[in-house]
């Protein structure tokens, strides 16, 4: 009996690895043959269609598929849904692509022209920052503050190239900058040159700058 649960529970395991792995190449193919240059928006699924943040995000998305960019998203509400329908008032310009989670169950939201479902949390971010050239980070909760978290770290220990990361919303994100300096900075947590590894702004010509000075046809 030991010896069959034992056997189940590598079947299983073996099982899920490969599972995840197929969901990734099949990502990665899909990836690699998108558009570039490739940015990647992340933000709060909260967010409501009458928030500030969501008409910025959707204006910077718009403006990144006018000048050639395709967009990526976690392809759900709030900010995702931003970003894409501003992306998609441009087709034939960039791609709008989401890379949800299955087990969320969420549905893509409407403007996704392509929709990608992975497993696991880990396959999602992974294939939502390779392949970027660059990160905008709107306001958001937890899962928005974990794929922050995890770009940063990953460029610090350089597992990951430097890309340009905005931060967009001063007033959201200047409290994280104050602790950064005051709290985390002054215990020796971070050092003070890791706190140019991003950029905060309400501008949005400055965030398309920032993000976009390697993009073609800029405006």
């Amino acid at each position: 009996m030991k010896f069959y649960q034992r056997c189940c529970a590598c079947w299983h395991v073996f099982w899920t690895v490969m599972s995840t792995l197929l969901q990734v190449w099949y990502g990665v193919w899909f990836l690699s043959r998108l558009q570039h240059p490739i940015i990647t928006i992340f933000g709060g699924s909260k967010l409501p269609e009458t928030d500030r943040y969501f008409r910025q995000a959707l204006l910077l998305a718009e403006r990144f598929a006018r000048n050639n960019v395709s967009v990526l998203t976690g392809g759900g509400q709030g900010i995702m849904e931003a970003a894409s329908c501003g992306a998609v008032k441009f087709p034939g310009k960039g791609r709008v692509i989401g890379i949800g989670v299955s087990e969320l169950k969420e549905k893509p939201n409407p403007c996704v022209q392509e929709y990608i479902s992975v497993r696991y949390f880990f396959a999602r971010k992974w294939l939502l920052t390779r392949y970027s050239q660059a990160i905008v980070i709107f306001p958001g909760g937890y899962g928005t503050l974990d794929e922050l978290a995890e770009v940063i770290t990953l460029i610090q220990v350089q597992e990951m190239p430097r890309i340009p990361i905005v931060l967009f919303g001063t007033e959201y994100w200047n409290p994280l900058m104050s602790w950064l300096r005051h709290e985390a900075l002054k215990h020796g947590t971070i050092q003070e040159h890791e706190l140019s590894l991003f950029t905060i702004t309400d501008d949005l010509d400055e965030a398309f700058s920032l993000v976009c000075a390697r993009c073609k046809n800029n405006v």
